[in-house]
């Protein structure tokens, strides 16, 4: 009978982590809830790329619909994001489509640079690969500095912006993803738990 009630409790224990784990399934992207006893919160890289995302894109997407025309056109955040690689490859074919564009050079630097989202599937260190990107970008926007450091500043600005995106996720990058994208350290703690 010992055996039996033993059995019942070990049993009580296993269903009320699986209701704990099933409730944790339906929690927001990115929101850690709690591990170990602490209440975590949103995980630091979703903050981080949060934070990333409403400053350096944000105001790189500003100053892009500033300039319109082709610019505001190529930087369609809903198209760029999904699905990255397609986008990626769309972006390219529109700056080809446009060489006769005034702003070309603008169109150049992102074309180059933009395979700089696929960092996701670099490995072992994703962060130079970013900065290879930049550096490819670097040579079409000190073309758009020369054109319109005198002329137009709004055009620096956005140099300003769009290189910042690249700076700021090779710091994310650099902090939260150094040796390759990283998933939740957490996963084989809850599996032995089950066990």
């Amino acid at each position: 009978m010992a055996n039996m009630q033993g059995l019942v409790e070990r049993l009580e224990r296993a269903v009320s982590r699986l209701e704990s784990l099933s409730a944790e399934s339906h929690r927001p992207p990115g929101n850690c809830g709690e591990v170990n006893g602490v209440i975590a919160g949103v995980a630091p890289s979703v903050e981080a790329f949060d934070k990333l995302m409403d400053s350096m894109v944000a105001e790189f997407l500003k100053n892009s619909r500033i300039l319109a025309g082709d610019v505001e056109t190529h930087n369609d955040v809903a198209a760029l994001l999904k699905p990255i690689s397609e986008k990626i490859q769309e972006i390219q074919t529109f700056r080809e489509r446009n060489r006769g564009s005034n702003m070309f050079n603008h169109l150049s630097a992102v074309s180059e640079s933009i395979p700089a989202l696929g960092w996701i599937a670099v490995s072992p260190k994703p962060g130079p690969y970013v900065k290879e990107m930049n550096d490819a970008a670097t040579f079409y926007t000190n073309r758009v500095l020369k054109d319109y450091k005198h002329s137009d500043l709004r055009h620096v600005d956005w140099v300003k912006s769009y290189l910042n995106i690249w700076s700021e996720l090779q710091a994310y990058i650099k902090e939260h993803h150094t040796t390759g994208l990283t998933w939740s350290k957490t996963v084989s703690t809850r599996r032995q738990r089950l066990q």
